[in-house]
């Protein structure tokens, strides 16, 4: 090739393909057959992982080459030009009804909404997927964030969970069809890691009643796979058939239109302080929505708030820890913080939170809101157990206190972008 010829091929590589286009592989695609009145699938009574083959009705694809493409590099896709939401909270935004009504509150179109990344805490109880069913074998370990004994930076997803398994036959089944019956999807990316990445993975994919089809994942492999849809889907099952796998979450993309994003990672415990662990440059990285977040909110309070050994100034710092890590994943989001509600057992330490939160959310450019003074500050948890707005531990709200707490919130908080 002549100088003259390079110069030339060079300017018509960078004209036609902007540098975005030349990135290196970043996920393996797999390619599968959908179907348009999938059958349903039940739960097995047992979840032995020696039932996994067992209700494998359909055909075996051995390794169809055509079917897998190794090393992808996808196309930018943004989700929704809509509001986007992340929410990390405990067992009070983790059960879907605060959520529901503040949704409804904000007059934002349930049918419409979608998450666009789906935590792997499927099983937990006080939890509510966006999936209509999820089955799993019993020989998943699962791993929180929040629990973690160390203070170094960690590889986390934003779900601060992650699902590990390494057992031959272990298997992992959702079913989308949430909000309703004919929600389907047009890809989903599995993000996955292998703690010993030298080592082959080998998975069965199956889609609706399809073909499963067989994936090798070999020593260097991308850390997302990409299962996509010749036809939108709405059930996919998974099958650990060799190695060793770490799922981090699920990022579905819907077919039709979303509207509003809203990922909640809400687990009952202490989630918020799981932030202080999560390593935000590759967070950022891995992150299926690129462009981050328009609202960010942290719900937290409760468990820390019936601690016998609570310090105010040791839950401030962890909180001021894990306040910072997630404005600097999302730094361009607008905060919110959320207070813990009044609990008759701990409603002075629920105060002293809710100040500690009020100070953070000041000196960090965050919104707070009191949800205790919401109430009526504290012991209000008597007089909302007297209307029915309470549940008999004192603790937990019924639907209808999560009701009128939503529509408070929504009533003085600003959940938009900046």
């Amino acid at each position: 090739m002549t100088p003259v010829f390079a110069r030339f091929a060079a300017a018509i590589l960078v004209a036609c393909c902007p540098p975005g286009a030349l990135a290196a592989p970043d996920m393996a695609l797999l390619r599968v057959s959908g179907s348009s009145q999938p059958t349903e699938f039940n739960c097995p009574a047992s979840k032995s992982r020696a039932l996994a083959n067992a209700p494998r009705s359909g055909p075996v694809a051995e390794d169809t080459p055509a079917s897998l493409v190794a090393a992808y590099t996808a196309p930018d896709h943004n989700h929704t030009p809509g509001l986007k939401i992340g929410l990390w909270g405990d067992s009070h935004t983790a059960s879907g009804t605060f959520t529901d009504k503040l949704l409804e509150a904000l007059r934002l179109p349930r049918a419409q909404t979608h998450p666009s990344f789906i935590a792997p805490t499927f099983g937990v109880k006080g939890i509510r997927h966006p999936l209509r069913r999820a089955c799993l074998s019993d020989d998943w370990q699962l791993s929180l964030a929040f629990r973690s004994a160390h203070e170094s930076p960690q590889a986390y997803a934003k779900s601060l969970a992650h699902l590990g398994n390494d057992n031959p036959g272990a298997y992992l089944w959702l079913d989308f069809r949430y909000p309703d019956a004919q929600t389907r999807l047009t890809w989903a990316d599995i993000h996955f890691s292998k703690d010993q990445a030298e080592r082959t993975l080998v998975l069965g994919i199956r889609v609706d009643d399809g073909a499963e089809a067989i994936v090798n994942l070999g020593p260097g492999s991308p850390q997302r796979l990409r299962v996509q849809g010749e036809q939108a889907f709405a059930t996919l099952r998974l099958r650990v058939i060799a190695g060793q796998l770490r799922i981090d979450g699920i990022a579905p993309v819907y077919e039709g239109t979303t509207q509003v994003v809203l990922d909640v990672f809400s687990i009952p415990g202490a989630t918020a302080k799981g932030w202080r662990v999560v390593d935000t440059a590759q967070l950022r990285q891995q992150d299926p929505l690129t462009v981050g977040y328009d609202v960010v909110m942290l719900q937290s309070g409760t468990n820390e708030s019936l601690d016998p050994d609570f310090k105010v100034a040791l839950y401030e710092a962890q909180l001021s820890a894990s306040l910072t890590r997630l404005k600097t994943a999302y730094p361009r989001a607008r905060c919110i913080l959320i207070g813990p509600p009044d609990a008759k057992r701990s409603s002075n330490t629920v105060r002293l939170i809710n100040d500690s939160q009020f100070r953070l959310a000041s000196a960090k450019g965050c919104t707070h809101w009191h949800w205790q003074k919401a109430m009526g500050g504290p012991g209000a948890a008597q007089r909302w157990l007297a209307n029915g707005w309470m549940q008999a531990d004192l603790l937990h709200l019924t639907p209808e206190g999560y009701t009128q707490s939503a529509r408070s919130m929504a009533s003085v908080v600003p959940i938009k972008g900046r």
